[in-house]
Order: structure tokens, then sequence, then C-alpha cells
């Protein structure tokens, strides 16, 4: 049916909306009835028209539709509360800093085995990738990963669930060090702290938004999405690259935030978080634990 046309008909108006594909969605939903409609630009405004005799019903099915909506973004946007929990927050900060005091009493024996050593990862020592997440090189470099990292993990536990974020933010983490070693090839680079996998988080953030955003039809404008991947990048800017007398490595960061970015994607691609049983959330929580715990015994062996 075509948008505008001249019709004898008397047309009242049932609805305005400021994106065409709104409007036409809409429209949709009043062809379902087997109803004709028109649409017409009036200023920056989409005006939905429907024949007089049917404005009545049209409204009450627009109604309909628009509570339905809401329900699919609310349940797309967050998990039943039993799906997750805040206390892996503390948790996963006390591991760190129990990790940064033991380092302390032999930081020589910890750093050798688990420092992020490009050639070693390189040359098959894949637990590197996750250890070098443990280690810190001062207290305000544990203090600023602990800041940023939970920061952008509270934000993601309400949408994939305690234990997938976790899982999620260290298999970043680690794939963001392989990235790091392989550009590293040819030359020696060592790194160590968590802020690969923290800013690994906030890829995570950003593709889970990103692909959200797409995947509805009032949302997949290039602006709406534009705007997550921008204020992604933006965070990585100014958190992320640091001065250059502080030695950051940057390109850790970089890396871990890509890595991110595809796994938040994918996760939100596949709906993981909502096929995720709350049984689920504690295997994958303990699949984070047992990775950890594995990496350093081979790194220990």
């Amino acid at each position: 049916m075509p948008e505008s046309s001249e019709s004898p008909v008397l047309r009242v108006e049932v609805a305005r909306y400021a994106r065409l594909a709104e409007a036409r969605e809409r429209g949709l939903v009043v062809s379902a009835k087997a109803l004709p409609h028109w649409i017409e630009r009036e200023g920056d405004e989409w005006v939905l028209l429907v024949e007089a005799s049917a404005g009545g019903e049209v409204a009450r099915e627009l109604a309909a539709f628009e509570i339905e909506q809401g329900l699919r973004v609310a349940e797309r946007t967050t998990l039943p509360a039993a799906r997750f929990s805040k206390v892996s927050l503390f948790l996963a900060g006390w591991l760190l800093s129990g990790f940064y005091m033991a380092q302390q009493i032999t930081p020589e024996l910890w750093e050798k085995r688990g420092v992020a050593d490009a050639g070693a990862i390189l040359d098959g020592q894949w637990w590197r990738t996750i250890t070098a997440l443990m280690l810190h090189a001062d207290g305000p470099h544990l203090a600023a990963n602990l800041a940023t990292g939970l920061l952008f993990a509270s934000f993601l536990i309400p949408r994939l669930g305690s234990g997938l974020t976790w899982l999620a933010i260290v298999f970043s983490g680690a794939l963001g060090n392989a990235l790091n070693a392989w550009g590293y090839r040819g030359e020696p680079h060592f790194s160590l702290g968590a802020s690969t996998a923290c800013f690994g988080a906030l890829g995570i953030l950003v593709g889970v938004e990103l692909f959200a955003r797409w995947r509805e039809p009032e949302t997949r404008s290039r602006w709406q999405l534009i705007l997550p991947i921008g204020a992604g990048l933006a965070l990585l800017a100014f958190l992320g690259v640091g001065e250059e007398e502080r030695n950051v490595d940057f390109m850790a960061h970089w890396w871990g935030f890509v890595a991110g970015l595809g796994e938040g994607v994918l996760l939100q691609g596949f709906r993981l978080s909502e096929r995720l049983s709350a049984r689920g959330q504690r295997l994958a929580a303990i699949a984070v634990l047992a990775l950890i715990a594995g990496a350093w015994l081979r790194a220990s062996s």
C-alpha cells in the first residue's frame, strides 16, 4: 500500500512517530487486521492514518502492541534476579587482592612464571594469557583495574548472569593477551595486569548493546548503532591509553576491547544468557575458577 495517497475516505490520525521504520512497523499491525492505513510526513514526524470507522479498533491494537514491545525490551535487558548475584563482584575483588598480596611475598617467582611473555605465549605457553591477568605492578595498578573492571562487570551481570559474565571477561582477557603477543611477534614484550580483561568487559558490554539494538527494528538506525561503539571507544581512549611515562600497554587494552566486542555480539546473537539456566550459570562460574587454577598449576609445573 502506498504511504501517501489521495482518498475520499475520511481518515483519522492514530499515532505519530519520530522514525519512518517505527511507523511502518505499526502499519504492519494494522495490515494484519486487514485494514487500510496511510503514512504521511508532517515536519519531523511520521503520522499513521486509518479510516475513521476503524480508529478505535486500531488504537486498541496498537496499545496492545506497545505493551508487548515493552515486555520484550524488559525481557531482553535483564535476567530474573535468581539468575545473577552481585556477590561475585566482591569475590572477584578479593581474588585479585589475594593474588596481589601473594605476589608481594615472592614477586620474582610469581612474575617469572605468570607474566605475559609474548615469545613464550607464541611458543605454546597459553597459560600465561590467563596468569598475567592475576598479577599487577603496584597498588595503584591494582586499584585502577578493580575500579574499572568491577564497574563494567556490574553492568554486564544483569544482562548475562554472574557465571557467564566472568567466564566471558576472563576469556576476553586471555584472547586479548594472545592477540597482543601475536602483535609483538619477533620482539621481546612483557605485560601483566587485569586491564586486558577490564577492557574486554567494556568490549562485551558494547557488543551486547550493539547487537540488541540491531535486532530491534525501532533501534536499528545508523546513529542508534554508532552510539554504543562511540561510547566504548571514548572510554577506551580515556581510560586505556594513559601517559607514555606510565608504561601503559595500550595495545593490550585495544586487543582486549576487540576480543570482548566480538564476544558480546556472539553472546547476544546466540542469546546464551537467556538459554543458560541458574545451574548453567553456576557451572560457568566454576569453569572460571578452574581455568584460573589450571593455568597457575600449569605455570608451576
